[in-house]
């Protein structure tokens, strides 16, 4: 009799935590090729809020052992916040949670609905918030509902044609970005500096700090600067100056062998970390951020020269 027959990949359930209403995810990974045991990993959201919560446990047979986080411990599971107990009888998950000083009741159906593509993404919305304006140009501010995380689409000021090019662009980053913060159960921090906008370019930069397990959180940014002329994405600084060397304007600016975290860096002893820089027009000149490993991005800056100075060089 084969009493737990998910195992061995993803299923998918749908049901409640008491009266709340739930999807859940476990995948499942085999101790052995004959063995009724194993581990598990997943992840549930309340309908109500869509956010990921992680998962890892072990099962025997036909019995779960589930607490909240990205790595299980046996010998903690009394201190976890979530701890479940479940059952698999037929096509379903029944037993209880224990959400901190409360127990709760759990009933789960298997499902074929996907939760993230099916249920949850189709979901998400994007709620206006406020008007910035800039020398008659609007960039208007939008939140997603769920995750609340801003940005902005161009509004009255611009072209039909830049708003048909550039606001699908922002939709596309605004609703990855959300889902990538509903999929992180920790901190998912993310801010703008709008540098630029005129009848030429967008520039702005994305400062991000997140954690969603690993050794390590990430902490950086990511450049975004639209020639609203061409309608192009400008990819790289040297498109636009093609007879600056940045690395070298940059060096003699600012290089100093008596910086200790210059040194450590390598900031400007090793192109390699300016190979991939971001960077972002301003009015008066331009900022470039050095690119480095993820262990290594408390080494990012941002770094200004002046256009002046590249009359200079």
């Amino acid at each position: 009799m084969v009493l737990f027959p998910i195992l061995g990949w993803s299923q998918s359930y749908v049901g409640t935590i008491d009266r709340y209403p739930i999807h859940l995810e476990i995948n499942n990974y085999k101790n052995d090729d004959d063995s009724d045991s194993g581990t598990l990993d997943g992840y549930y959201f309340y309908d109500s809020q869509l956010i990921s919560i992680p998962l890892s446990g072990i099962y025997n047979r036909n019995t779960l052992t589930i607490t909240d986080g990205y790595f299980y411990n046996e010998d903690s599971i009394e201190d976890a916040d979530e701890f479940f107990q479940l059952k698999k009888e037929g096509q379903q998950l029944t037993g209880t949670v224990k959400l901190k000083e409360k127990t709760l009741q759990v009933v789960l159906t298997e499902t074929q609905e996907k939760p993230l593509e099916d249920f949850r993404n189709p979901k998400l919305t994007f709620i206006k918030d406020s008007i910035s304006n800039y020398n008659g140009k609007e960039l208007v501010w939008f939140h997603e509902k769920y995750s609340k995380l801003p940005l902005f689409r161009l509004g009255n000021g611009f072209t039909k044609a830049q708003r048909n090019t550039f606001n699908p662009i922002l939709d596309v980053n605004h609703l990855e970005d959300s889902k990538d913060k509903l999929n992180c159960n920790s901190w998912f921090d993310i801010s703008y500096d709008i540098n630029l906008v005129n009848d030429e370019f967008i520039s702005y930069l994305q400062y991000y700090s997140i954690y969603c397990g690993g050794a390590h959180p990430s902490h950086g940014s990511a450049d975004y600067n639209f020639n609203l002329q061409s309608l192009e994405v400008v990819e790289d600084i040297e498109a636009l100056y093609p007879n600056v060397d940045f690395f070298q304007l940059l060096k003699n600016k600012y290089y100093n062998e008596e910086e200790e975290q210059q040194q450590e860096c390598e900031t400007f002893t090793d192109t390699s970390h300016w190979d991939y820089k971001n960077w972002n027009l301003t009015v008066k000149g331009v900022i470039l951020i050095p690119q480095y490993p993820h262990a290594m991005t408390p080494c990012e800056e941002d770094y200004f020269v002046s256009y002046s100075d590249f009359i200079k060089n």
